[in-house]
């Protein structure tokens, strides 16, 4: 008898050279350390991280939300593999 197992699968993998911040789920790479522009965010449930550039995360719908620095068009993202939500991303385009 042969037991089958569902394997995680990610979009990218990162080298592991680095430092890497990983989905504290489901642990898939999302950012090099070097993509780390600030950890001086506030968000509304803590701690947040600025990132250059991420992997691994789909996006929801943009919408405006009031931030601490005021009104801002934002989206939230998600992790591609288990859906956990991990924060949002600020878009550039305003909406209507």
């Amino acid at each position: 008898m042969v037991k089958m197992t569902k394997s995680k699968t990610f979009q990218a993998y990162l080298p592991s050279c680095h430092r890497t911040y990983s989905c504290i789920h489901c642990r898939a790479h999302l950012a090099n350390h070097d993509e780390l522009i600030s950890k001086s965010f506030q968000g509304s449930q803590g701690r947040a991280y600025l990132f250059n550039s991420v992997v691994n995360v789909g996006c929801g719908p943009a919408e405006e939300r009031v931030l601490l620095t005021g009104l801002h068009a934002v989206a939230d993202i998600y992790c591609e593999n288990c859906k956990t939500t991990l924060g949002w991303k600020y878009v550039s385009q305003p909406l209507c």
